[in-house]
């Protein structure tokens, strides 16, 4: 019985197949030949394609506990790195300074990930093109996404929390971190909700506020999503590593794009500052961190998902020979899976 896959693709999924679809498609993949994927002598750039896409791949699959504390851990990291730009330019009072700060202590991020562990939904997303060719059930990658999300919140909320808890800022740090990673964060309406409350937005000013977050967003994971890539097409290289990781990073933090983990250490200031003892003067609306989940937060995540698709799949038809291999090769397990799962029923 001969399967002709693309057609698969396009007209059902996995949970409608017969036993016996499932057996022959199974049977032709297997007979491919996926030597070319192991291949360490792949140019740069399908190299890094191939093994990024392994280890997200792989990645989906990883534990519940190891999911939610990878995200925790990247959480950690992200407020670590924020403050760290915080105490480093509050007082430069020039903005080009303040961004070049901000890129070169913020792409530590990486590093420490590197290094120590952790993961953002963010990276999770590189490989959401691939869903549509049923490389993975959609009901693991919405697992897997949800889990390390909640735990980079959890992360982020602990670190913010206990640096407020401290009293961690004086009131010229804190009107700095309240101005530039909170209320900025939503452009015209955190300055409208810091003047005149939620009330005082108009429809029109709003939408067009939140395009500009979304479009942000999208730019942001087109170059998230490189920063695994690029690391990846090093081979190995500890230094070229760092400097690929470095560099990406460096250019998304200067350019000040939305991001749906690095975002929420402003949410968490606009939560929890007016519950604790601030030591500054700064007047905080208690709007403002419900409204950054609602008019950033959302719009980001959604932006950041988009822009992983435009990019990924830019990059997938430039590693066209590899991606079609790759498919196929991790289709494989999602099929044997399926049929096992029916035989024990």
């Amino acid at each position: 019985m001969k399967v002709n896959i693309k057609n698969i693709f396009s007209k059902k999924i996995i949970k409608n197949y017969t036993d016996d679809e499932l057996k022959a498609e199974i049977q032709e993949l297997e007979s491919i030949d996926y030597s070319k994927l192991d291949d360490h002598d792949l140019s740069y750039s399908h190299y890094g394609y191939v093994q990024t896409f392994k280890v997200i791949a792989d990645g989906l699959r990883f534990s519940t506990l190891k999911q939610f504390s990878a995200g925790m851990l990247a959480g950690f990291w992200i407020g670590a790195a924020y403050t760290a730009v915080l105490y480093a330019s509050y007082k430069l009072g020039n903005p080009s300074l303040e961004k070049l700060m901000t890129g070169l202590l913020f792409s530590g991020v990486i590093l420490l990930i590197s290094f120590l562990g952790g993961g953002f939904v963010t990276a999770h997303m590189w490989i959401n093109r691939s869903m549509f060719k049923g490389v993975e059930r959609w009901r693991n990658y919405a697992k897997a996404c949800g889990l390390v999300y909640i735990g980079n919140i959890v992360g982020i909320g602990i670190f913010v929390s206990i640096l407020l808890l401290a009293n961690a800022f004086n009131a010229e740090q804190f009107e700095y971190l309240y101005d530039h990673f909170s209320r900025d964060k939503l452009g015209w309406i955190g300055t409208a909700i810091q003047n005149g409350g939620i009330g005082s937005l108009t429809t029109g000013k709003t939408f067009q506020t939140i395009g500009y977050i979304f479009a942000s967003a999208i730019l942001c994971n087109f170059l998230i999503c490189l920063a695994t890539q690029g690391a990846k097409s090093t081979k190995g290289n500890t230094v070229a590593t760092m400097i690929m990781y470095l560099l990406v990073l460096f250019f998304f933090a200067i350019g000040g794009y939305q991001h749906c983990v690095a975002n929420w250490y402003g949410v968490w200031v606009g939560i929890l500052a007016p519950l604790t003892n601030t030591g500054s003067e700064v007047v905080i609306n208690n709007d403002m961190g419900w409204a950054l989940i609602v008019f950033n937060i959302i719009p980001v995540f959604i932006g950041n998902w988009v822009g992983a698709y435009i990019m990924g799949a830019i990059m997938s038809w430039y590693n066209k020979e590899y991606e079609v291999l790759l498919v196929k090769q991790y289709r494989i397990r999602t099929l044997t899976e399926e049929l096992a799962s029916r035989t024990k029923k």
